[in-house]
């Protein structure tokens, strides 16, 4: 069956008009839509790079106090290594000057030192054996094995002139518990002559502290 359309001209025109402005506002309407949901989209990217911005950024300032503080335990090592060869090398790390004013310190002044002499000496390492150890076989091995092992220490001799036994007593004993030397002993204490005065002139020898 054949419709006819007897509405006037203008009307069905102004009808053609409204259903292409639906069609427009609906196409609007979804590009705005797909616009914020584009926006979200790259927004949420957006933060994230930026995240992973800020990720990377501490990563690097970590990095470089890394870098900063492996230079400082670069100077702490070369430092060290310098110390260890002079415990290697010389037994002590104690210089001249420190030596010289201990025995200023400890020293009466009623002794006069005639010599002084400092040398690096090798000294077998001693070794315990392990508390409770029951076969004797592996402590003389332990002990053998200590005998190829030596340290540096350096000694300290000295030969001086004192008027009494007394007085060398007394400066051995404050000289034993100065803060730089160990281990001191007496080599020989005799009768001596100074300008026409009797004296006893006295040897011993000590360790420097390591």
């Amino acid at each position: 069956m054949l419709k006819v359309d007897f509405l006037p001209e203008r009307i069905r025109t102004h009808r053609i008009r409204r259903a292409a402005l639906r069609r427009q506002v609906a196409l609007t309407a979804a590009c705005v839509l797909g616009l914020v949901v584009l926006g979200f989209v790259r927004q949420g990217r957006i933060q994230a790079a930026r995240g992973h911005l800020r990720k990377l950024e501490d990563q690097t300032a970590n990095v470089e106090r890394q870098l900063a503080f492996r230079s400082e335990l670069e100077a702490q090592q070369a430092d060290l290594l310098v110390k260890k060869r002079i415990n290697d090398e010389l037994g002590s790390r104690a210089t001249t000057l420190e030596i010289l004013s201990e025995l200023e310190q400890v020293m009466p002044r009623s002794i006069f030192l005639t010599s002084l002499n400092l040398e690096a000496v090798e000294m077998p390492v001693e070794v315990k054996p392990a508390a409770g150890a029951k076969d004797s076989k592996k402590a003389d091995r332990a002990k053998d094995k200590a005998k190829d092992n030596v340290v540096k220490r350096t000694r300290l001799v000295f030969t001086g002139i004192a008027p009494s036994d007394v007085d060398v007593a007394n400066f051995i004993s404050q000289l034993s518990a100065g803060r730089l030397f160990e281990n001191v002993n007496m080599v020989f204490a005799r009768n001596s002559v100074f300008r026409d005065q009797g004296v006893r002139e006295f040897q011993a020898y000590c360790y420097l502290a390591r």
